[in-house]
């Protein structure tokens, strides 16, 4: 597997994880579990412009890794 591969599964399953952490939150009728969920998922959601940033380097600098 590639580190370009590598990256775009862990992008996926970054994106799955954020719908599945809000998925949990619409789940409970707990406030803060459902706040405890929501901000996971937040922060997960902001790891993935980050991956995607890393993605962009590995295609555009790093041919060979594709």
């Amino acid at each position: 597997m590639t580190t370009k591969s590598k990256i775009e599964e862990v992008i996926a399953n970054a994106e799955v994880l954020a719908g599945q952490l809000k998925t949990c939150a619409l789940d409970t009728d707990v406030p803060a579990v459902k706040e405890m969920f929501n901000t996971m998922s937040q922060e997960v959601e902001n790891i993935i412009p980050k991956l995607r940033g890393r993605l962009g380097h590995v295609v555009s600098e790093e041919p060979q890794y594709h």
